[in-house]
């Protein structure tokens, strides 16, 4: 009987947050046709904020002073579910563009919106093609003053709510801009919705902004280190 309640309301939650979330998407796009500007960045975290609260997903942050509005970022957040992106721009308190599954590009409304705006294709799946689409971000860092750019460092998806391996392309990235890394932690996110599942539960997810985290340009041990400082940002937060 609960299981039945849940998938109800689950389904009612779909019902609301899934047409808004193709409105928002539409709306992005023909935006980005015609303007680029704060007025964009204004209207991606409220559309954001828009397809949250129809899905019953409240954001808490935590750390607002950690971010430095006169700074840019390699930011790193942990990957749970389908509604990563959604979280992340709601309450980023600066503009960002990121990586994503090259396949997300094929999808009708949210790839023409994601491909307009300019976020990069990632191809996971073949490690020199993954390389490649880090230099084109890299391109992007040095074109685009005032954008923070944002990597999942996991690469892909919890399967148990744990914190994956870190993989190295990111942290690789934030050497080769110069910039500091900035953790950013969802805790909360894996109950209300997980990879494997179609099931949207409402609930509340804390959103933690960590202190930034220099990357050197040195040895491949500083590096290492740059990457165990990064996980245990995160394992502050989750499991």
């Amino acid at each position: 009987m609960i299981r039945a309640l849940e998938s109800f309301r689950s389904l009612a939650l779909w019902a609301v947050a899934y047409p808004v979330f193709l409105l928002s998407c539409l709306a992005i796009f023909l935006t980005a046709v015609v303007y680029r500007g704060p007025k964009l960045e204004s209207l991606i975290k409220f559309c954001c904020r828009a397809v949250l609260v129809c899905a019953g997903v409240r954001l808490r942050v935590h750390g607002r002073e950690n971010f430095n509005d006169g700074r840019r970022y390699i930011v790193m957040m942990n990957h749970v579910s389908l509604l990563d992106p959604l979280v992340l721009y709601a309450r980023f308190p600066g503009k960002v563009r990121a990586v994503e599954e090259e396949s997300h590009f094929r999808w009708p409304v949210y790839g023409w919106m994601i491909r307009k705006i300019g976020q990069i294709p990632i191809n996971r799946t073949n490690p020199r093609l993954a390389m490649a689409s880090l230099s084109r971000a890299a391109a992007f860092i040095r074109a685009r003053e005032g954008f923070s750019f944002v990597v999942l460092p996991e690469g892909t998806r919890t399967l148990d709510g744990k914190l994956g391996p870190l993989k190295r392309g990111g942290f690789l990235l934030a050497r080769e801009s110069g910039l500091d890394i900035l953790p950013i932690v969802q805790a909360g996110a894996f109950r209300l919705m997980r990879k494997g599942s179609r099931m949207l539960r409402p609930g509340q997810i804390d959103y933690f902004i960590e202190p930034a985290i220099p990357c050197p340009e040195s040895s491949k041990e500083d590096l290492a280190r740059c990457m165990d400082l990064v996980r245990e940002a995160f394992l502050r937060h989750t499991d």
